[in-house]
């Protein structure tokens, strides 16, 4: 710049300075410093997202480990009049197939309940719809042996429709590893709508009935999830975030991020509490 002296920054139009320059014919020694710096501009800030990453998953001994999520109206998706559409995502690694429970909204007590995702003694893969009058239940399962995925994570994906009536169990989708499976429909009486109890949802358990194995990057969402959903959540054999998806209600990392004995929900309020155990393993999905 022309006719300048500096000392420290350089000035502007005629100025002798020392420390930061002046503008407009003054001298200035120390004046503060006015100008943004260039380079870094959070230094004291919380920072981003961490990147996504699963190291760690919950270990069930089949003997009376399960997770207690609590009943909230939003993970219940039924009036007794009419249903909503909802979806259930997660990763298992089994170690008895033939009495897998991954989530159940039912009375510990009586058993009454709202749905149901699980194997049953023939080892195969259940999604249930009960409906208000207890008796009466729409659903498909999967009628091929899951024992041969014993020792192997694998994800499981059930949807529904919401649609209700006798059309509820065309409206049930099962999908195994990103493809859909479900072959067999499953229904007694006349059904309408499922029951909103006071039912907890678990994790891992139903009745005196515990999962022997271990679970993984559970959810719940508020939508039918479509197959490209299925697909991207399936990620060929890789978990990733689901925080993107607009239609997550709960999600619980099953020790990413936790602090046994609460597993947190990552999305909504609905945090579990880990009953009987409190150590989680490092086995996960890759």
């Amino acid at each position: 710049m022309a006719n300048t002296i500096g000392f420290g920054q350089a000035a502007v139009n005629n100025t002798i300075d020392y420390g930061q320059g002046a503008i407009d014919n003054t001298i200035n020694w120390g004046k503060s410093q006015t100008l943004s710096p260039s380079g870094e501009t959070n230094i004291t800030g919380t920072g981003g997202t961490p990147p996504f990453s699963n190291t760690k998953s919950i270990l069930l001994d089949g003997v009376d480990d399960y997770v207690d999520c609590g009943d909230n109206d939003n993970l219940s998706f039924g009036n007794g009049t009419t249903d909503s559409p909802f979806s259930i995502s997660t990763w298992v690694k089994m170690t008895d197939a033939t009495r897998f429970r991954i989530v159940f909204k039912a009375d510990n007590t009586t058993g009454n309940n709202e749905y149901g995702f699980f194997c049953d003694a023939s080892d195969r893969i259940n999604f249930i719809l009960y409906d208000s009058k207890l008796s009466v239940s729409r659903g498909r399962y999967y009628n091929v042996g899951l024992i041969s995925y014993q020792g192997q994570w694998i994800n499981l994906v059930a949807t529904y429709d919401g649609q209700g009536g006798t059309n509820a169990q065309n409206g049930i989708k099962i999908y195994l590893n990103g493809t859909q499976v479900d072959n067999v429909d499953v229904s007694t009486g006349t059904y309408t709508a499922m029951q909103n109890g006071g039912a907890p949802l678990e994790i891992g358990k139903f009745l005196t009935n515990f999962s022997s194995g271990l679970i993984d990057e559970t959810a719940i969402f508020n939508a039918e999830l479509s197959q490209s959903d299925v697909t991207a959540i399936y990620g060929g054999g890789n978990p990733s975030s689901l925080s993107s998806y607009s239609s997550l209600v709960s999600w619980w990392r099953c020790g990413d991020g936790d602090t046994a004995p609460i597993l947190t929900d990552n999305k909504g309020s609905n945090d579990g509490t880990m009953t009987n155990f409190t150590t989680f393993s490092t086995d996960v999905p890759t």
